[in-house]
């Protein structure tokens, strides 16, 4: 595992890896090991669930987005990275000490983080149905505490699809569909915490 530990006693300093991913990574498994310590074996909060993953949205659409397959699948591998990692941080008590670190390296995830959705533009609509599909696809796949939201973000999702359904597009970008749906999402999760985002995009766009 790439990085320091040092000091005397107490709560070590942490020094993150250079590569973007590694520290994802350790973010996403330091920061899943300190929600474990206080929800145990229980199923994990959705804001919980939606702060640890946002280091691997970030890291994962760093770069090349121009095939939607090989940046979910950076995500997931950040996300995964070291299945082992969340119970050596519990197992080790030091978790906790990568909350600064990360917080400096991922500001994005900090809770003040975010002022708003861009105007209304496609691209904003984009952003808002790509996080979405995004976020419920995986929590689908993970223990997440029951949270009317997710239900909220469901019908959002569904009623974005419709409206870019019903939209007039230029015909060359169905040669770009993925990628312009992976660079909406890379702009998405710059904007602030994913919840904030998606409680944004229901204000603005959902339909009673």
């Amino acid at each position: 595992m790439s990085l320091i530990l040092s000091g005397c006693g107490g709560t070590p300093e942490v020094t993150l890896p250079a590569d973007r991913a590694e520290s994802a990574a350790l973010c996403y498994g330091a920061t899943m090991a300190v929600t474990q310590e206080t929800v145990g074996k229980g199923s994990v909060p959705l804001d919980d669930a939606s702060h640890t993953l946002h280091f691997a949205l970030l890291a994962g659409t760093d770069g090349d987005l121009d095939d939607p397959a090989k940046v979910v699948a950076k995500i997931e591998r950040i996300g995964t990275h070291d299945k082992g990692l969340q119970d050596k941080f519990v197992a080790d008590n030091y978790a906790a000490s990568y909350t600064a670190p990360c917080a400096k390296a991922f500001p994005e995830t900090q809770a003040n983080a975010f002022k708003g959705l861009p105007p209304d533009a496609r691209d904003t609509r984009t952003q808002c149905y790509t996080l979405s599909t995004v976020l419920l696809q995986i929590f689908a796949q993970s223990e997440i505490a029951p949270d009317a939201r997710a239900a909220t973000w469901v019908k959002l999702n569904g009623q974005l699809e419709q409206l870019s359904n019903s939209e007039v597009y230029p015909a060359e970008d169905d040669k770009h569909i993925g990628e312009i749906a992976m660079r909406a999402l890379a702009k998405a999760v710059r904007l602030g915490p994913p919840v904030d985002v998606m409680k944004a995009c229901g204000d603005r766009y959902l339909k009673d």
